[in-house]
Formats: structure tokens, C-alpha cells, sequence
């Protein structure tokens, strides 16, 4: 039976450079997926309650 991927989820301010490029490292890992998102109100994809519950780790 395998395990269960881990939600990796990666999170700055406005979700242009830092997490998107953290997503894309990791997203080809083995047992690993990702997310990434932005704090503030105009990110380019803006972190809500529904990613929160999703991530196992949020960096």
C-alpha cells in the first residue's frame, strides 16, 4: 500500500517569485505536492482557508 503524498505548501507575500519557484523545485519529488500562495490581498494566487487545511507543511 503506498503512503499517502505530502502537501507541501509555500507561501510569500505576493506569490511572484518566492513560492512559485519553491513549488516548482519540489513538484517533481517523489511523494511530494505542492502548492504555492501570497499573503497579501493582490498576490497573484492569494492563500485561503481551503489551502491551509490542504498543507502538511507550509514554508
Amino acid at each position: 500500500m503506498k503512503a499517502r503524498d505530502r502537501h507541501y505548501l509555500f507561501v510569500c507575500s505576493q506569490n511572484k517569485l518566492r513560492s512559485p519557484t519553491a513549488e516548482q523545485i519540489f513538484a517533481d519529488h517523489p511523494g511530494i505536492e505542492t502548492l504555492s500562495a501570497g499573503t497579501n490581498h493582490d498576490a497573484e494566487t492569494p492563500l485561503d482557508n481551503e489551502m491551509l487545511r490542504w498543507a502538511d507543511t507550509i514554508s
